[in-house]
């Protein structure tokens, strides 16, 4: 095991150590923390072997390795040893200048004698055993000053996003949220990036009072209904039956043949009075054909049955499924956009905690839309939320693709809510007929109205729930029946 495994190894006992809890929340919070270790074992692995300072002397080594030994590669190999340890600001053993001038050729012979040649392979091995022993020293020592850096680095920045995880669960715990909702890996988690915006919206629900007040108004969307069925159930009868005892001897139930003395039949016992009967009765005795009394016991024993029959009981109707709107014009800009989508990511969290189907719609002049039945990748709700337009502000392209959406049979049944500052302009006549024929079918329209002066903008309302909320004053108020009491003033 090298010193990048044995480095990964140890940070990632240190983030057990310090945010297991984080970790036990899901399975999808401790693979990516492996993943990111993995990760960081691989660059740092990578970064060490191609910036180590000494990364030429390392190639020229590999090079000369290789080669046959002779004078010349010898000297080469003085000189680069020599190089390195002046680099590297390590004594060098003059020792080896002393074998260079040993072997140079003399005015007499410009060859070696194979003793001395045997002297230049020993010593041309001797200077690469001290070379790649340097290179080696080296490369350790500066392997594990950067394992070091960049452990440090990279702890400070994971510790910062595991800090960031354990404030979000404390909000999501705080809104009665379950976490496994944002950290559920066969849906598509939430990814670490993510966490900054998530807090950051679920903080405003968690410490607004407003939006307090507000999200328990809004619970009214969510009621169940109570409905009355019949059901056929089955029920078990218990009954006690008398069944005889074989074991007990109490009544006179008739007779039968045997050889009880004390139940014979007197006439069966009067043959022993007889010296020329009592032969008889020794034979039936012995056959066991005297006639006796047969004797029982009865006792008693519960017998269970089931019957079917109907009964009145209470159910709950299904939730139905949400279409949301979200304003995001540039009179939105700012907290009531924030609160807006906080709300929005509250609602849409419910309802996946309920197996309800949602649809998010993102409007300004245009559209933007997310269909949340068929699955919920929490990473695909955050990037849609994250978007703005800040253009001007057009409800109505997002009203008819909600009512569209209700023509589909997944959504059918659903409640629209719409959350807006309603700066905006009137409705078309066909919406509002639209809206008033589905309305008769059971759909709920609802609004929530981000602003300090709603009033102003409207005077009357389409829908059956109205909450407004002053983002200024953190004051929230419901309007119920706003639009009969209009049409008296």
């Amino acid at each position: 095991m090298n010193n990048f495994e044995l480095a990964a190894q140890k940070i990632q006992a240190d983030v057990k150590k310090q945010y297991q809890p984080v970790l036990d929340v899901s399975l999808a919070t401790e693979l990516a923390i492996k993943d990111k270790i993995n990760c960081w074992r691989r660059d740092t692995a990578r970064h060490c072997e191609i910036e180590f300072p000494y990364y030429d002397d390392e190639q020229s080594f590999k090079l000369l390795e290789g080669s046959s030994y002779d004078l010349v590669n010898f000297t080469g190999s003085i000189q680069a040893y020599k190089l390195l340890c002046s680099k590297a600001n390590v004594n060098y053993n003059q020792f080896w200048d002393k074998e260079l001038v040993k072997f140079k050729p003399s005015k007499k012979s410009s060859s070696l004698t194979n003793e001395m040649d045997r002297e230049l392979q020993s010593s041309y091995r001797l200077i690469g055993n001290e070379w790649q022993k340097l290179l080696d020293e080296l490369r350790l020592a500066w392997e594990l000053e950067q394992i070091q850096i960049l452990r440090d680095k990279f702890l400070k920045k994971l510790f910062k996003e595991l800090d960031l995880i354990a404030e979000l669960l404390t909000c999501i715990e705080s809104l009665g949220l379950e976490p496994g909702v944002f950290f559920d890996l066969s849906t598509g988690s939430l990814s670490l990036k993510n966490i900054a915006p998530v807090k950051r919206w679920l903080e405003y629900l968690r410490n607004d009072q407003g939006v307090q007040a507000l999200i328990d108004l809004m619970g009214k969307v969510n009621q169940i209904k109570q409905s009355e069925k019949i059901e056929k159930i089955n029920h078990t009868i218990t009954q006690m039956v008398q069944v005889p005892d074989i074991n007990s001897k109490e009544e006179i139930v008739g007779l039968r043949l045997g050889k009880d003395l004390e139940h014979a039949l007197p006439s069966e016992l009067v043959l022993m009075a007889d010296p020329e009967t009592s032969l008889l009765f020794d034979l039936k005795y012995l056959e066991s054909g005297l006639m006796c009394f047969d004797l029982q016991g009865m006792q008693s024993i519960a017998h269970q049955h089931q019957i079917e029959i109907e009964q009145t009981v209470a159910e709950d109707e299904t939730k139905g499924p949400m279409i949301i709107c979200v304003d995001t014009s540039g009179s939105m800009q700012g907290a009531p956009e924030t609160i807006a989508k906080a709300i929005t990511m509250l609602m849409v969290l419910k309802a996946k905690q309920d197996n309800r189907a949602c649809y998010l719609i993102n409007f300004s002049t245009s559209i933007e839309t997310l269909d949340l039945s068929g699955g919920f990748a929490m990473e695909n709700l955050i990037s849609f939320l994250q978007k703005s337009f800040y253009g001007g502000t057009d409800v109505a392209p997002a009203i008819s693709a909600g009512l569209t959406t209700m023509s589909t049979d997944e959504y059918k049944n659903a409640d629209m809510l719409i959350i807006s500052d309603f700066i905006m302009a009137s409705l078309p006549q066909h919406l509002l007929d639209n809206i008033s024929s589905l309305r008769e079918q059971g759909n709920k329209f609802n609004s929530l109205v981000i602003d300090s002066c709603f009033m102003e903008h409207r005077l009357k309302s389409i829908f059956d729930n109205e909450w407004v909320y002053d983002p200024a004053t953190s004051k929230v108020v419901e309007l119920l029946g706003f639009q009969e009491r209009c049409e008296t003033l």
